[in-house]
């Protein structure tokens, strides 16, 4: 499965949120082997301290090809329309005086999940 900026592709999304998709904005390239997928979560879910999930966008997600990998299930027809806000957050990273950071890990559509798991693989443990 190739990936190339503009895709939309379906993922693991929890039930309740089969509509979440997560859309590539672009892909940097370090050195012709180390990619880099900047994508986008729409209708990914959120947990409220209350326990009600709701719809959200997550603007901007560096994965790396691997993690991006690992997350998705099939290419969309549907075209990816990034969201608002991801334009503004390329330019954030790509300036970033602490690195091109990026997540190592898979995203199952929520993103205090993806964040546990990047600082449980980043130390060697597993979150689950």
């Amino acid at each position: 499965m190739g990936f190339a900026a503009g895709q939309s592709w379906t993922y693991r999304a929890p039930q309740g949120f089969e509509t979440s998709r997560l859309l590539i904005g672009a892909i940097a390239s370090f050195g012709g082997h180390r990619k880099i997928v900047l994508a986008a979560a729409v209708h990914a879910p959120s947990r409220h301290a209350d326990g009600h999930l709701e719809m959200v966008t997550i603007p901007f997600l560096p994965m790396t090809e691997a993690a991006f990998r690992a997350s998705v299930i099939a290419l969309d027809d549907a075209p990816a329309d990034l969201p608002e806000g991801f334009a503004e957050k390329l330019e954030e990273w790509r300036n970033d005086p602490k690195g091109l950071a990026s997540f190592t890990v898979g995203f199952d559509g929520f993103l205090d999940h993806l964040i546990a798991d990047q600082a449980a693989d980043v130390a060697g443990l597993s979150a689950a």
